[in-house]
């Protein structure tokens, strides 16, 4: 009898934990997946390339900030804080309720500036696609949202740009995704800087912190406290199950890349698919500076699942999402 128990509590953590991760098919619109079989030396390092969408042989990194500007509520904010809004709905007028939600949306952009400000960075725009990407490719949704731990003098936040989980029952493995977002316009620097934020974030102290932040945060995740309860178990190393965690890098890096000045409205239909390809040769060209960086930093047996992004500009990409929230430029 206890063996179906168990068995009927590990399917629901995963319809639980599944059903906190948004519908991002729409972003499929604005953000390409390029299918490749281009692979990296380290067994564990799966190499995911991205690109914006084109249209008339120009990509479309406007809409692109005007898409995943969206998301910044639910990247910036608690799960418990947006559902005290969404439960009003319908409970009080259409404009008292459309008043709650611009004063949320409001909250989450002063926020996720403020957390910018504080930590003195301004690749948040890297860090809300990463978490978009994790959502959406990884199927596992963020189970704390750090913005207002890095706002908290009293709360040092280090390590992972993001944490996310999402649970297997086939293997009873609950993968804790821990996220790092680079954007500079080399990439090798790019690179680089990945690796050693990466071996930083993989510390037995780093992830002590992590854990540590989870468990204290547990409660805004949107999960029932039994779902609560048995998630924690696999971060308390008490626990028989904290054997099944499986932890997993996901890191964003963001570059400036040429092909897109090879690419223009004269390729009518097939621009996208002439950028497509100049963008795989570059990362064929840069697999091995990955594979060299990793090892360099002890990571030839880490699980990281890295997604390239290539675009015009990482300096343009940033003022536009910076213009779009109303982030003014600092002198």
């Amino acid at each position: 009898m206890g063996e179906i128990v168990d068995e009927l509590i590990e399917i629901d953590l995963e319809s639980v934990v599944a059903a906190l991760r948004r519908d991002h098919s729409k972003l499929s619109a604005r953000l390409r997946q390029h299918q490749h079989t281009i692979t990296c030396e380290i067994d564990g390092v799966t190499l995911r390339l991205h690109f914006p969408a084109f249209r008339q042989g120009k990509a479309t990194i406007h809409e692109l900030v005007e898409v995943i500007s969206l998301s910044i509520t639910p990247f910036a904010l608690s799960r418990a804080e947006i559902a005290q809004v969404d439960e009003k709905y319908q409970k009080i007028s259409a404009e008292e309720f459309r008043e709650e939600t611009t004063k949320l949306n409001e909250t989450a952009i002063k926020l996720f500036i403020k957390a910018a400000e504080a930590t003195g960075r301004n690749g948040e725009c890297g860090e809300l696609l990463l978490y978009l990407l994790t959502e959406w490719v990884l199927e596992a949704p963020q189970i704390i949202a750090k913005m207002a731990l890095k706002t908290n003098p009293n709360a040092p936040v280090l390590g992972a740009d993001g944490v996310h989980a999402r649970y297997c029952s086939a293997t009873k493995r609950l993968y804790l995704y821990w996220g790092e977002a680079k954007l500079h316009a080399d990439v090798g620097k790019a690179i680089s800087s990945a690796a050693e934020s990466i071996a930083k974030s993989l510390t037995d102290e780093s992830k002590d912190h992590e854990i540590s932040l989870v468990r204290r945060n547990i409660d805004f995740s949107g999960l029932d406290s039994v779902s609560k309860a048995e998630l924690l178990n696999f971060l308390d190393p008490m626990k028989e199950t904290s054997n099944k965690r499986y932890d997993v890098v996901t890191c964003l890096i963001g570059f400036n890349f040429d092909g897109y000045s090879k690419v223009g409205p004269g390729d009518g239909e097939s621009a996208e698919d002439k950028f497509a390809a100049l963008a795989e040769e570059r990362l064929k060209a840069i697999a091995p500076t990955i594979t060299t960086r990793l090892k360099e930093h002890g990571l030839d047996t880490s699980v990281i699942e890295l997604f390239l992004l290539p675009v015009p500009s990482v300096q343009d990409l940033r003022d536009t999402f910076q213009a779009k929230i109303g982030w003014k430029k600092s002198a």
